[in-house]
């Protein structure tokens, strides 16, 4: 462990850091265009250190503590914080399910919790920043249909990769995705969950982690889905 004291744009935090890698002696985190890009797709927010090396995954309570004192100190501070349930621990032991499922994810650099109640951002995951590579969904718009039809099996055989390690992600989103320029995939917001104990369970789990409003409508769901049908009705991926 490592208690850091990060500066973020004009505010400092403290943290403590979980399972430290390769830092610096001195972590200077910032906003650029290339983060607010990454907080357009969702909740939470995004930093870069001043080398460019890491990108610092931030996560803001659920909670107000002015509006909803009880939920906030029962989620927020009690269960995310002292019982360490929070997303940045849950992330970093999801990527390394990941790499054990020998899919390609960023080094990690650690995370992080701070137990100060005035900071309302506890949650701190520290990853590597990937340079050469673009969001899965604004790869897949730019593309025309073979080269959509190739990145989504692609996709999909990675898909089931990680179900024959006994894992489904529970966000399959292309925007949790880099896409690099050899159309190497890397995983990046990393949430799965295994596999129900029932082994008839299986595809039913798979099949409903995969929905239309993430993979760019309907057509695509249904392709993706057969896709998968066929790769788990054979042999693993792997």
């Amino acid at each position: 462990m490592k208690l850091l004291d990060i500066p973020f744009d004009d505010r400092r935090r403290r943290y403590l850091v979980f399972r430290p890698r390769d830092l610096p002696d001195r972590l200077r985190l910032a906003s650029t265009s290339t983060t607010a890009a990454f907080e357009a797709m969702g909740s939470s927010r995004f930093y870069v250190s001043q080398d460019q090396r890491i990108l610092a995954k931030v996560v803001p309570d659920k909670f107000s503590k002015r509006r909803h004192p009880l939920k906030w100190l029962l989620h927020d501070y009690l269960e995310k914080r002292w019982l360490m349930q929070s997303d940045a621990r849950k992330e970093f032991l999801s990527l390394r399910i990941l790499q054990r499922a020998g899919l390609r994810v960023p080094h990690c650099h650690g995370w992080g919790l701070s137990f100060n109640p005035a900071n309302r951002a506890p949650s701190l995951l520290l990853m590597e920043r990937l340079h050469d590579a673009r969001t899965g969904g604004e790869v897949f718009d730019a593309l025309d249909e073979t080269g959509r039809r190739h990145l989504l099996d692609t996709f999909c055989r990675e898909v089931v990769q990680l179900a024959h390690a006994g894992y489904v992600h529970r966000d399959l989103h292309f925007n949790n995705l880099l896409v690099d320029d050899q159309g190497r995939l890397t995983w990046l917001d990393a949430h799965v969950r295994p596999l129900p104990r029932r082994v008839s369970d299986h595809w039913p789990a798979i099949r409903d982690s995969l929905t239309a409003g993430k993979l760019r409508g309907e057509a695509y769901r249904a392709l993706a889905e057969r896709r998968i049908a066929e790769l788990w009705a054979g042999e693993p991926t792997r």
